[in-house]
């Protein structure tokens, strides 16, 4: 019997990982003998290589500033697993996952034993919790993060939605979804539903022939909705213009990178989109009042201003490139020491490469503690295949900042990045740091 938030959250954890297989016959059996909460919603349903956790959370801050009850679901979380689940901006409290937890438990116990293949899954009982959650607390809208792909991700098991989002398409969990990107498009446009319309930013003619053979209802990023006049702040953030269903002028982000832009251009579209189906007519001002005020943990995230220290998950080829983008264009003045951990079925050689051709960082690669069954790249690993590769290694993150000495260079500047999970650490702890 589960009787404590821990007991809960070890039980979920608990779970099988991973099962690959071409059907949502757990999910959906788990989902019957619970009243099938999740035909009691409507849903905007958001996939992508990179960039749909941050639209997934402008999407809500938009549509929760015009006054909706937005119930949020992503992943990985940051700071507290309750992160995952969330209605306007409040994660679900402790006791509500406990008691939807005591009532699941016991079904997941019968189905273990009635199915071969055992029962359902962590990420299949995350997603149940959430469907239950969410349902009795009657929210208007979810906002819905794909976990991988698309196709055969157990978000997929909603048989309709308001509308879906495909942020970008890149090299990522390739053992999963394929190996070119025409394969992997095809599986993120497999939560395509049609007569519904599905916004896309700005993706690779491969990726792009796929989408548009599945759809007649395309809205896309550079064709129907642009953004222009984008300029950097001063200190931080950046300013740009939008035109689309709506035309928004001088909006605010308290973030930084061109990729951002993107995210947000993505979002207005989508959260308009959205807010029009339930009457609820988004301002010109509400628009800038959410995305004003959007923050979006680990995703280059400033947590120091002196030295200026940043996090960014930038967990896959794309992510690195779109860093080392920003740092070259935003930051080519100062000195950077740069500090890489990353999991070790990653392509860990090609992000290496990306971010050696920063002339202006000293590259350290560090290890960290890697969730579950994960294995993080040993830094030694890592030096012996990149030989022609400058780099420092530290056997864990905190001996790395502990070596570098100390500076009074006002331009100098922290950065880490790889896996979410290691910039996750890494937030944890100096927040908490800050914070007492």
């Amino acid at each position: 019997m589960l009787e404590t938030y821990d007991d809960a959250l070890n039980y979920i954890h608990g779970r099988q990982k991973w099962k690959k297989t071409n059907t949502f016959s757990r999910i959906a059996r788990l989902l019957a003998e619970l009243g099938n909460p999740q035909e009691t919603l409507e849903y905007v349903h958001i996939t992508g290589t990179n960039g749909k956790g941050s639209v997934a959370k402008m999407v809500n801050e938009m549509l929760a500033t015009a006054g909706l009850r937005v119930g949020l679901f992503s992943s990985p979380f940051i700071m507290r697993f309750n992160e995952r689940i969330q209605i306007n901006g409040v994660p679900i409290p402790d006791a509500d996952l406990v008691r939807i937890m005591q009532r699941v438990e016991p079904i997941l116990a019968r189905l273990d034993a009635e199915l071969d293949e055992g029962g359902p899954t962590e990420f299949e009982t995350l997603t149940a919790l959430m469907f239950v959650y969410l349902s009795e607390q009657h929210v208007d809208v979810v906002v819905l993060e794909v976990g991988i792909g698309g196709t055969w991700d157990t978000t997929n098991i909603i048989t309709d939605k308001i509308a879906t989002v495909i942020t970008t398409v890149a090299y990522d969990h390739m053992h999963v979804l394929g190996n070119t990107l025409a394969e992997i498009a095809t599986q993120k446009a497999g939560i395509i539903k049609p007569g519904r319309p599905v916004i896309i930013g700005e993706l690779p003619t491969e990726a792009l022939q796929v989408i548009e053979a599945k759809t007649n209802n395309l809205v896309a990023y550079g064709k129907q909705f642009v953004t222009s006049n984008i300029r950097l702040d001063q200190t931080w953030g950046m300013t740009f213009d939008f035109s689309g269903n709506i035309t928004v002028n001088d909006i605010y982000l308290d973030l930084m990178g061109a990729f951002q832009v993107d995210n947000a251009a993505v979002a207005i579209q989508t959260a308009v989109l959205v807010g029009q189906h339930f009457g609820h007519a988004l301002t010109v001002a509400q628009i800038r009042q959410a995305l004003a005020k959007v923050q979006w943990p680990a995703r280059f995230e400033r947590l120091k201003t002196q030295p200026l220290l940043i996090i960014d998950g930038a967990h896959n080829q794309a992510g690195i490139q779109a860093l080392v983008a920003t740092l070259r264009r935003d930051f080519s003045d100062r000195h950077i020491e740069l500090f890489f951990g990353v999991l070790a079925d990653k392509n860990y050689s090609q992000m290496l490469a990306a971010l050696a051709t920063l002339p202006n960082a000293n590259l350290h690669v560090v290890g960290f503690v890697a969730p579950g069954s994960r294995e993080m790249l040993d830094p030694a690993t890592l030096i012996a295949t990149n030989p022609e590769v400058a780099i420092q290694t530290h056997s864990t993150w905190q001996a790395g900042l502990a070596s570098l000495p100390l500076t009074t260079d006002q331009q100098a500047m922290i950065v880490m990045t790889g896996s979410l999970y290691f910039v996750s650490d890494v937030r944890q702890a100096l927040m908490h740091k800050l914070v007492d």
